[in-house]
């Protein structure tokens, strides 16, 4: 089980929280150990209008490592290279949060998640970084440091099907005259 702490607003106490059934109880002690993971994987998304496709994604990346770590875009990242968010990062941020198969969330910046994947490599300096990005791509920014560290890249098929611009399509059809 994967789980990221996280600061009790009020105590400032470092916490984390385990889900009900997972067989731990109060008084259990539990081990956490950052030098266990050696494996982590790297994905990003704008996440506007969350979709299956995102969703089938995100859990393909969470398959491949011991630890997901997925990138949101800011608004100003994902403006520099296509139109503007319906949803703000703050709206897009809590939507990736609250997926089980996303460990932890940061913001990206740009397009290209090279400068994340470099506080990454440092934080987790003996594990191995999967960087994960869907088919549609010709090129897959944060390629050339991923190769430079010895990291891998995966891409998976592209969910077609859906797209936020086939969404936003679908309802300008839709929209009564």
């Amino acid at each position: 089980m994967k789980k990221q702490v996280w600061e009790n607003k009020y105590n400032k106490q470092l916490c984390v929280t385990i889900p009900k059934g997972s067989g731990i109880k109060s008084g259990d002690v539990v081990s956490i150990e950052k030098e266990k993971i050696k494996n982590i994987v790297y994905s990003f998304v704008v996440a506007d209008m969350f979709h299956y496709g995102h969703l089938q994604l995100l859990e393909k990346a969470n398959e491949l490592a011991d630890y997901h770590i997925c990138g949101v875009l800011t608004d100003k990242g994902a403006v520099s290279y296509r139109k503007k968010p319906i949803a703000n990062f703050e709206e897009r941020k809590a939507i990736i949060s609250a997926l089980r198969c996303v460990d932890r969330v940061i913001p990206q910046t740009d397009k290209d998640p090279t400068v994340n994947l470099k506080k990454i490599h440092n934080e987790f300096k003996d594990s191995t970084i999967i960087l994960v990005h869907a088919s549609n791509w010709k090129n897959v920014p944060g390629d050339e440091f991923i190769k430079k560290i010895k990291g891998k890249i995966v891409r998976p098929p592209y969910y077609a099907k859906l797209s936020d611009d086939k969404i936003k399509r679908y309802m300008e059809q839709i929209k009564i005259k």
